[in-house]
């Protein structure tokens, strides 16, 4: 092919499988690496707290609630500085905040699956409540982050 028929040969779409990577698929896989080093953080505070006596920090609501904040600051940095760097606002302060918000509306999934079950069916042992809190109530608050961050934090639209 001569120079000229390759200037004028028109290029070819993206295939649906790198349509589906670059778009939401890739979101959601580096969501998910995101989210991974967050459930570490969140997982291993969880437990240090818990396991570290007597205290009104090792409650498990309070032992959750400074874990999954911790976490939020991680996943912020990671979501911000990685899966939406192309889609990341100027404001950071308010996009900062929003990202709080919907962190908090998935806490609020995990703080209440781990209430129900350490104190409605008193299933109270730390493998319980790590099954309540970072198994059930994380995997549901999952689903409830991602839409809020896509659609609401990093929209395209905004």
């Amino acid at each position: 092919m001569s120079t000229s028929e390759q200037i004028s040969a028109p290029a070819a779409s993206p295939s649906l499988f790198t349509r589906l990577r670059l778009g939401l698929v890739g979101y959601f896989v580096k969501f998910g690496l995101v989210g991974l080093v967050g459930l570490v953080v969140d997982v291993s505070l969880f437990n240090l707290l818990s396991l570290s006596g007597a205290s009104w920090w090792s409650e498990p609501l309070v032992a959750k609630f400074v874990s999954t904040s911790v976490a939020i600051v991680v996943n912020w940095l990671g979501n911000r500085y990685w899966t939406f760097r192309r889609d990341k606002r100027s404001d950071v302060a308010r996009e900062f905040v929003e990202f709080v918000v919907a962190s908090v509306a998935g806490m609020v999934v995990t703080l209440a699956t781990l209430w129900f079950t350490h104190y409605v069916l008193g299933f109270d042992s730390l493998i319980a409540d790590n099954i309540s809190a970072n198994i059930i109530g994380l995997g549901l608050g999952t689903l409830v982050r991602f839409a809020l961050y896509r659609w609401w934090v990093w929209s395209v639209r905004r």
